[in-house]
């Protein structure tokens, strides 16, 4: 019985061997993956860990855990080779090492001189490290017809595979915003990529004729400007072979960026929003005048008509329904509607919305920004949690939690979020607006003055990047350059004097003009709270928690950006604020 207890037990080797070797391989998978490495690095570690079973197996064999063997016995001096002498656990052991650390030094030196050795510019990395390797800006597909609704139809294909490529993790997928400036540009896809701080482009056109529908794309490597894969879609145009052809697309791109799909990705990249071409049509006009006039607070009643227009076609179209919620939350923010009306129309089309798929990661965005109105903190971020766990690549998402992180004094947090979110959306003001403002949250003024000029090399026309350079000359009491910022601003947007003139008053005031600063802050709204500050730099504490109690009630959530405001750390200090606080119940 012996020898098969031993053959038993060399079996448990192996197989231990093989066990170990499949979790090396995982981890193998995954570094290679997120550290942009080519697919021979893994195939490497493979062929050395079968190279090591045989050497595992003899071992095991020769050492009693095989059927016995006796040792050969050597016939000349003491030095002789034996199979005994040469098979040992430690040299299996060493040899295991050796392995790890070859290929550890094949990876890392491929990691340090691989990209430059295949050719790649420098200039098309923008920068970026291997691990960004995994990345890709699709750009705005061509129309292939002069049809005003054709080019709603390309671009709402367009937005759609952006949404469905933004929920695979390890996959850095430029948002829509920063894609879009490249409409009708003459630049080359190396200089776009090094732009956009991506590896890879795609590009592609839409040809939309009577019932049929063409599709043709290609994937280029930015370092090379050479092609990956291309492929051509020629389908009936029916809405199922509108998101067949989208799921394809997302799956083939993410194949062949070696990107892997968890089983969820996968489930939701294959999931069909609706089954109505008519209600898709609708909704990509709308979606369209939305992105360009209605987010600015501009046509929100004819782009509420278009939402409508697609729910009545699909009644059980989710994305409809948020569509229409964002439109009553953007007559909220630009205060077209009131704050009533607004809610009832936000809540109505959120609940509808949910009601059909509670895993909208739109939707919970949503839910969190009338959380955060409503002062609810925890319930804000835990909506917005679960959006970014649905839509790791959702840049508004990323910003919003930004925000909310910052109102509990979460500085690094915040900004790690403000960061994700110009990463995925480099070209976007109001993305770089959101980490300039996250910096001066985090007491970081000159960093927020640097993020603020890039910001005007980009768009020389914008008020509010003087805005936040005056706030944050102000707090590093360079008085003079902080006025100059504001009136830079004021000039520029002169219908922003309200907004402005505060910024001036609290610079006149730190400055120890608190007479002048009181005689301007008349001028300015006193529906926000940076009046109470205003006054409690001048010196006037009691007025300042007088306007600060009626601010409050009006809007709980102003609390939110004021608990982590540095401009607001003096009356912060003050137990008349932590009184004021509980007795409205803020806390």
């Amino acid at each position: 019985m012996a020898p098969q207890t031993r053959k038993g037990t060399l079996w448990k080797v192996l197989g231990l061997y093989v066990g170990a070797s499949w979790m090396v391989l995982q981890v193998v998978d995954v570094l290679t993956q997120n550290m942009g490495l080519p697919p021979w690095v893994f195939s490497f570690a493979v062929v050395l860990l079968v190279i090591g079973l045989p050497i595992v197996g003899a071992t095991a064999y020769l050492h009693g855990l095989g059927p016995a063997v006796a040792p050969a016995r050597s016939t000349g001096g003491g030095g002789a080779v034996t199979p005994h002498s040469l098979f040992t656990w430690r040299n299996a052991i060493a040899g295991g090492v050796g392995a790890l650390a070859l290929w550890g030094a094949v990876a890392a030196g491929w990691m340090l001189v691989g990209p430059s050795a295949a050719g790649s510019n420098p200039t098309t990395t923008a920068g970026a490290s291997a691990a960004s390797l995994r990345s890709v800006a699709v750009l705005p597909f061509a129309t292939r017809s002069s049809s005003e609704d054709d080019r709603y139809f390309s671009e709402g294909m367009h937005d759609d595979l952006l949404t469905q490529l933004s929920k695979i993790d390890s996959l850095k997928v430029i948002s829509r915003t920063s894609v879009m400036q490249y409409v009708g540009s003459g630049k080359s896809i190396p200089e776009i990529a090094g732009e956009l701080g991506v590896a890879t482009v795609l590009e592609g056109g839409v040809d939309r004729s009577g019932d049929r529908v063409r599709v043709n794309v290609q994937l280029i490597e930015a370092a090379t400007d050479e092609h990956l894969w291309a492929e051509t879609y020629d389908e009936e145009l029916t809405a199922a072979n509108v998101f067949a052809i989208r799921s394809d697309l997302a799956k083939k791109i993410a194949a062949a960026l070696r990107t892997r799909l968890t089983p969820e990705a996968e489930a939701s990249i294959e999931t069909r929003p609706t089954t109505s071409l008519e209600a898709f049509d609708y909704y990509s006009r709308a979606r369209y005048l939305f992105e360009n006039r209605a987010s600015l607070g501009e046509m929100l009643p004819e782009t509420r008509a278009l939402f409508d227009e697609a729910i009545a076609a699909d009644s059980s179209f989710a994305l409809a329904w948020v569509g229409r919620a964002n439109t009553f939350l953007s007559a909220w923010n630009w205060q077209r509607l009131s704050p009533e009306e607004a809610r009832v129309g936000t809540e109505e089309s959120l609940q509808r919305a949910l009601a059909l798929d509670p895993d909208l990661a739109e939707a919970h965005v949503v839910v969190s920004r009338l959380a955060q109105w409503d002062g609810r903190t925890e319930d804000a971020i835990a909506a917005i949690t679960r959006a970014l766990e649905l839509n790791p690549g959702l840049v508004e998402a990323h910003a919003r939690y930004g925000q909310l992180l910052e109102a509990q004094g979460r500085h690094e947090e915040a900004l790690r979020e403000a960061t994700k979110a110009v990463d995925l959306d480099p070209l976007s003001i109001p993305a770089r607006n959101l980490l300039a403002d996250r910096l001066w949250f985090a007491e970081r003024y000159e960093g927020s003055i640097a993020e603020s000029r890039k910001i005007l090399e980009m768009d020389p026309g914008s008020w509010y990047a003087w805005y936040n350079i005056g706030w944050s000359e102000a707090m590093l009491r360079r008085i003079d350059e902080a006025l100059s910022a504001f009136r830079t601003a004021l000039d520029l947007s002169p219908e922003q004097a309200p907004t402005v003139t505060l910024g001036m008053a609290y610079a006149i005031a730190r400055g120890g003009q608190p007479d002048s600063a009181l005689a301007l802050v008349e001028r300015a709204p006193h529906d926000a709270y940076d009046v109470s500050i205003v006054y409690y730099e001048a010196g006037e504490a009691e007025r300042a928690f007088q306007s600060l109690e009626r601010v409050l009630l009006a809007d709980p959530a102003q609390a939110l950006r004021l608990k982590g405001d540095p401009s607001g750390a003096p009356l912060r200090a003050d137990p008349r604020y932590r009184a004021l606080i509980d007795r409205l119940g803020l806390r």
